[in-house]
């Protein structure tokens, strides 16, 4: 008896055991109700300076965990903004890679408040070789010859923000290979004080750019400019024109003054006429 006892408690054990499993495995296998949220992305690559339009969006789900900040829920929030960084396809669209509401189109679009852009004359040498493209960070260096023929070079500016190299502000953009002109105009963000001081630059002596790292954004204290004296090199000095000094000659005594003409005594010219009155004579003188 109580072995029929014991089968029956196995039994019961190993059946909830089972039904138990059983749970388990559609539970676990059972879809998941998602908590997802439609968000707004690009339908195609976006570049720099673009206006966005409503055929440019197009709306995605995605978890609600997963919601970047400054996400957008509708396309009209998006329509008429500008693109400020660039934007790949069914990438979601976010607030810090727009430029502000009513900024403009294109290049104006990226000018912040209170910035201002300034282009200035660049070569193969001073782009750096055309490595410099929209979005990367300078230097520019100064460089002045003076009369003498003496030079100097300080730095005028720090981590300033290339906006556009040539006509280009997308830096995404791919370059045609075959093409060797090279663009010859660099635009730069700069505040007021900075655009005045590189303007002046510009007309004083040459400029130089000098390419950063991204993620280098340190500003150092102005520094002396350097010379040539500091390069080691002495500046070759003209020589000097050697002057032979020759003793005076001996000054000769001078001669004794003239004197003056003796007044020769002139003779009494005209007749004297004597006249005898007794024993008196008198003469007169008739000229």
């Amino acid at each position: 008896m109580q072995r029929n006892h014991a089968l029956i408690a196995f039994g019961i054990a190993w059946l909830s055991a089972l039904v138990l499993s059983w749970g388990v495995y559609r539970a676990s296998t059972a879809p998941q109700k998602r908590d997802s949220v439609s968000v707004v992305a690009a339908v195609r690559d976006l570049p720099v300076g673009k206006r966005i339009q409503a055929a440019d969006l197009k709306l995605m789900a995605l978890d609600r965990k997963d919601l970047p900040k400054g996400a957008f829920i509708k396309s009209a929030d998006l329509v008429d903004r500008v693109v400020a960084v660039p934007i790949s396809a069914s990438e979601v669209v976010l607030t810090g890679k727009l430029a502000a509401k009513g900024s403009g189109e294109g290049l104006t679009a990226l000018i912040a408040p209170g910035a201002r852009a300034v282009s200035v004359q660049v070569n193969e040498i001073s782009g750096v070789s055309g490595f410099i493209q929209p979005g990367t960070r300078v230097d520019v260096l100064f460089t002045r010859v003076f009369s003498n023929g003496d030079a100097a070079t300080a730095t005028i500016l720090q981590n300033v923000r290339v906006l556009a190299y040539g006509r280009q502000l997308d830096p995404a953009a791919t370059v045609d290979p075959r093409d060797t002109s090279r663009p010859t105009v660099a635009t730069l963000l700069v505040t007021q004080e900075q655009a005045e001081k590189l303007v002046l630059a510009e007309q004083r002596g040459r400029i130089q750019l000098v390419l950063r790292n991204g993620l280098d954004d340190e500003i150092t204290d102005a520094a002396d400019p350097v010379l040539s004296a500091d390069l080691g090199i002495d500046e070759p000095r003209k020589p000097q024109p050697i002057v032979q000094i020759r003793p005076a000659p001996p000054v000769a005594d001078p001669p004794p003054p003239k004197s003056a003409p003796k007044e020769e005594k002139k003779e009494p010219t005209g007749h004297v006429i004597r006249i005898y009155r007794g024993d008196k004579v008198t003469e007169e003188k008739i000229q």
